[in-house]
């Protein structure tokens, strides 16, 4: 057991740090980027990367998905052959998706406001981001950890580096956000197509009807559960920025760049748990698993909360005063995130017997949910409407996959009902309090010094984090 626990924490160290550097790095230097941006440019990348996000779904076609379900059934070379397959048919996915573009460009320059330079950038940095994705997926999983954090880094610090050269030396006297595309854009371009050499050379396989049959029919419904849940994320942005104005939707853009540092935490620690949980299924050693999942969702309450609690005064350290109004808005965003993280549980069930319809259906279900209540909002209530609408999207997410892995999927679900609801509750109730203490910050940072103890004493006896 202290063998397993040590490897868990080693590669669960490995895994958290490289997305998170991949991530952090660029949040560190917002204070940089958005003195240099202004809330106008801030916004138009906040834009940029809302659209970017869409393109990713419809361009990869979600088959980095594969990777957990095809390492349950498959192995070794079968296995390298199967993810070959998966990435062309990403390739002809991206090649297709360039044609529509080209034939349809003044629409989309009409309606994003983007020159065709830009909309082609975007293409280009999507397709090398399919093959980013494609590779810390297959490490993650494969617990291939430090290459993992390799590949996370040197991604990471390129983008910036060359994001502020271009911003400060070469394109001075262009608008500051292109200089901030292309900077991010030129590393997901070259290491995209290292990385998809890389593994199409491994498996050697490129058209195998069996295999495409294969791993379409896992991921085209999982294209409508990605395209829905880049909605949830992106939608309200959007909706802010035609609403409201841009200046609004940078603003809007920081909270949820800013909340997203807990997303970036829970999805580096759900691909971590993903294997070992399999692992536990497998096995039928649900008591082990449970004992597992409470040490696990312990811990994520406890990060959820202290990072609501000290929240207000990093934010104000890393952004200049226009940015501020965010601080209202963050603590709902976060909870919002818990709620994610609740919901990847019955999902991680429903991902091991390869429901994947079912996954789609929720997900499509809560964006259409998330659209209509940022409309009525948002109108009514500004930015707090948009970031309201987007908790209780998620809340919907959640009580929908709850009851499709308790009643609807005919294997037996590994939790009791009421298993999470304590924690759930504890969330909510530390959401409501930051609002009554905003101005108490000693109060606020008090109890997240105690939650900070309290998890570290937990992982201190149980010799892992898991």
């Amino acid at each position: 057991m202290e063998k397993e626990n040590k490897r868990l924490n080693q590669v669960a160290f490995f895994n958290m740090l490289g997305p998170i550097l991949l991530n952090g790095i660029s949040f560190f230097t917002i204070p940089i980027f958005t003195r240099l941006l202004g809330t106008d440019n801030y916004g138009m990348y906040t834009v940029y990367n809302s659209y970017q996000s869409l393109l990713v779904i419809f361009m990869g076609l979600q088959t980095q998905a594969i990777v957990a379900p095809t390492s349950v059934y498959y192995e070794g070379k079968k296995r390298d052959r199967c993810f070959s397959n998966a990435l062309c048919i990403s390739l002809c996915a991206c090649a297709v998706f360039a044609l529509l573009c080209a034939v349809f460009m003044p629409y989309i320059t009409a309606f994003s406001g983007f020159s065709s330079r830009i909309v082609w950038l975007m293409l280009a940095h999507t397709t090398g981001m399919v093959g980013v994705q494609w590779a810390l997926f297959k490490f993650s999983y494969d617990r291939q950890a430090k290459t993992n954090f390799a590949l996370s880094t040197s991604i990471a610090v390129c983008s910036v580096l060359l994001s502020l050269l271009l911003i400060k030396v070469v394109l001075r006297e262009q608008q500051p956000y292109i200089g901030y595309v292309l900077g991010h854009a030129v590393p997901y371009i070259l290491v995209g197509v290292v990385m998809f050499a890389y593994f199409l050379r491994k498996g050697r396989s490129y058209f195998s009807k069996a295999e495409w049959k294969f791993c379409l029919g896992l991921c085209l419904p999982l294209i409508f559960h990605a395209l829905s849940n880049t909605l949830l994320h992106q939608c309200d942005k959007i909706m802010v920025q035609k609403m409201m104005d841009e200046s609004s939707a940078g603003i809007y853009g920081f909270a949820v760049t800013f909340a997203n540092v807990l997303n970036i935490i829970y999805t580096t620690l759900n691909t971590t748990w993903v294997p070992f949980y399999h692992d536990d299924v497998k096995a039928g050693d649900m008591e082990r698993l449970r004992r597992k999942t409470n040490n696990y969702v312990f811990l994520f309450t406890g990060l959820t909360i202290g990072f609501i609690m000290m929240m207000p005064e990093v934010v104000k350290q890393f952004v200049q005063e226009d940015f501020w109004p965010s601080i209202q808005l963050i603590p709902l965003l976060s909870v919002g995130i818990y709620f994610v993280f609740l919901y990847s549980f019955p999902v991680n069930f429903e991902f091991y017997y390869r429901r994947t319809k079912n996954i789609a259906m929720g997900t499509s279900m809560a964006c259409l949910a998330n659209v209509a209540l940022n409309f009525l909002l948002i109108r009514r209530f500004g930015m707090i409407g948009a970031a309201t609408a987007t908790l209780l999207a998620y809340v919907l997410l959640y009580v929908f996959h709850l009851i499709m892995a308790k009643w609807v999927i005919r294997e037996t679900y590994h939790y009791p009902y009421r298993f999470f609801h304590v924690y759930m509750l504890i969330v909510l109730g530390m959401g409501g309090l930051f609002y009554l203490l905003v101005d108490h910050p000693l109060v606020r940072w008090s109890i997240a010094a105690v939650t900070a103890a309290l998890m570290l004493i937990r992982v201190w006896r149980n010799k892992s984090i898991f």
